[in-house]
């Protein structure tokens, strides 16, 4: 029995990895409207996934980001939450925790973010995906 136990812990997991594995956390996307500097932005999201200087002097920006991303300490507590009741299931918790993670799993935006040559934010193009 103790065998079958180990074998069965050691082969669930998919919602605690899946909780361990969600976007984190990169900041509060309301900084996102046009007329905010881009120091600001940057400030706040941190520097973007890609950029390129564009003609006129400003820039094009790209985050691909989760807006509903946790921090991390949410994100390891859910994990640990999870391993804990595959413990007490016996590993049947899976058969609810996957289909929660399913549900709620990262929903990426892309923001294609572009900024004057005075680094105000001009345009704002938001591509879910």
């Amino acid at each position: 029995m103790a065998g079958l136990v180990a074998v069965l812990m050691m082969t669930s997991g998919c919602s605690v990895i899946m909780a361990a594995s969600r976007s984190s956390y990169r900041g509060d996307v309301a900084v996102i409207k046009e007329g905010t500097e881009r120091t600001q932005v940057i400030a706040e999201l941190g520097q973007p996934d890609s950029y390129s200087k564009t003609e006129t002097g400003g820039f094009d920006d790209r985050y691909v980001l989760d807006p509903d991303a946790h921090r991390t300490w949410v994100k390891v507590f859910t994990a640990i939450g999870h391993l804990g009741a595959d413990f007490f299931t016996l590993c049947l918790w899976e058969f609810i925790g996957t289909p929660y993670e399913i549900a709620v799993r990262d929903k990426v935006v892309t923001y294609h973010l572009q900024y004057s040559s005075q680094g105000t934010l001009v345009a704002i193009e938001k591509i879910k995906g």
